[in-house]
């Protein structure tokens, strides 16, 4: 059975029968553009939950995971962009 349109899966780079190129050439392009911000936005959220749970943490927890509350500030006054 030959393959149609109809068929094809979405992520298929074949030329349509009128010789057309897919439009999901430049969807998928977009597409990567759009999950690589969602990830870093991901990625920025986890690092501020992070700082903050640090930033919690009582001295006696920091001198069990052998970090100085000066290493803390250090890392939360760091910019988000930073890692």
């Amino acid at each position: 059975m030959r393959p149609t349109d109809m068929t094809r899966s979405p992520g298929s780079f074949a030329t349509a029968a009128n010789g057309d190129a897919p439009a999901t050439r430049g969807a998928s392009v977009g597409g990567r553009a759009f999950w690589t911000v969602v990830d870093l936005l991901f990625t920025v959220l986890e690092r501020r939950k992070q700082r903050r749970a640090l930033m919690a943490l009582d001295e006696h927890l920091l001198k069990d995971i052998g970090v100085s509350r000066s290493e803390v500030e250090q890392e939360v006054t760091k910019p988000f962009w930073r890692g």
